[in-house]
């Protein structure tokens, strides 16, 4: 059966928000049962469509918003359609909101206190292993895996989550210079052989690295086996994690949608009490950034900080690297970067 598809995303629609004067572009797919074309119709007194070049046997339509009002999108052949109808919600400009500067530089101060110390963990919304320290829709998800002195799958001071199977903590191991088979080994036979002995206290100690119950191949060897930062104490995030955890600090009590997904954010802010901003120049702390692609779908996401006329990007990155904020982020060309939204002021 044909359906209608958002273009940026490939994803399918079946509602579609549009402001007066803004401009999107849906895609349909399919055409009747001898493959034809299909009649596309919508009310044109509230939007204006204009059909686009087609690209690789798919149609574009090009949908501008007039003035308030709701509509149907719909594909037909004669007396049947053919494709599930849109509902097309045409609302008046919004202004992108400018205000609340205090809680939206809190927001990314909070972010920021957290780079170089906190670890990448998938599931995590940022808690301490053992401790209810997270986000409130995930306060007590990371915890201590037992020690395990086996060679093949060494575990010392590591924290681990089991969302889509087991993910152990690289302990932001890319910081560390990383050890051979050999030594890795002779650590762990020492602690075998120290027994409940104390050892001297040092910084790294070694992990084999699971991303949903499947071991990575990274580590000096390309055997999973890395040497990380202990997560004793230690906040976790996952990218999605982190922007529930900032964001939960500051906004306005019972508005914030925690566990709200990347996917849900992105193509649904309005839901979730933001709006898309499309202005290269209209850059504000806290502004959310995701990244979309065929493959993965909407993968990751972080947000930007602005220092003096540059804004940058904080981020939990991934296990190997943990919270960072030195990536560039440049409005008029954000590279992977492929959406901006930002919270209104009313929820702040």
């Amino acid at each position: 059966m044909a359906h209608f598809f958002d273009a940026t995303t490939s994803l399918p629609v079946l509602s579609y928000p549009i402001q007066v004067g803004e401009k999107k572009t849906v895609g349909l797919y399919g055409g009747d049962w001898l493959g034809n074309d299909l009649g596309v119709v919508i009310d044109q007194t509230l939007v204006k469509m204009k059909e686009q070049n087609r690209q690789n046997n798919l149609r574009y339509f090009e949908l501008t918003g007039l003035k308030n009002g709701q509509t149907s999108l719909r594909a037909f052949a004669g007396l049947y359609d053919f494709a599930a109808p849109v509902e097309v919600k045409v609302t008046k400009k919004m202004f992108t909101p400018q205000g609340k500067l205090q809680q939206r530089q809190a927001i990314v101060d909070e972010a920021r206190k957290h780079v170089g110390k906190a670890h990448y963990l998938w599931g995590a919304a940022g808690n301490s292993p053992g401790n209810s320290d997270g986000a409130q829709y995930r306060p007590a998800i990371v915890k201590m895996q037992a020690d395990s002195l086996d060679p093949k799958k060494p575990s010392v001071q590591t924290a681990f989550t089991t969302i889509g199977g087991l993910n152990t903590c690289a302990g932001s191991s890319d910081k560390y210079m990383q050890l051979s088979v050999e030594t890795t080994n002779s650590y762990l036979a020492l602690r075998q052989q120290a027994g409940s002995l104390p050892l001297p206290v040092i910084n790294i100690t070694p992990r084999l690295y699971q991303f949903n119950g499947k071991i990575k191949p990274i580590g000096l060897s390309h055997n999973g086996i890395v040497w990380g930062g202990g997560c004793e104490n230690v906040k976790h995030f996952d990218c999605i994690g982190f922007v529930n955890y900032c964001y939960s600090l500051y906004v306005a009590p019972g508005k914030y949608p925690f566990g709200t997904s990347i996917e849900e954010f992105m193509t649904r802010p309005d839901n979730y009490g933001f709006v898309a901003v499309s202005d290269p120049k209209d850059i504000l702390n806290g502004d959310i950034i995701g990244q979309y692609n065929d493959k993965a779908g909407w993968h990751h996401i972080g947000m930007v900080y602005t220092d003096g006329k540059t804004a940058n990007v904080v981020q939990a990155d991934d296990s190997p690297v943990g919270v960072t904020d030195t990536a560039v982020y440049n409005g008029a060309q954000p590279g992977a970067w492929t959406k901006r939204i930002r919270i209104i002021d009313r929820m702040l």
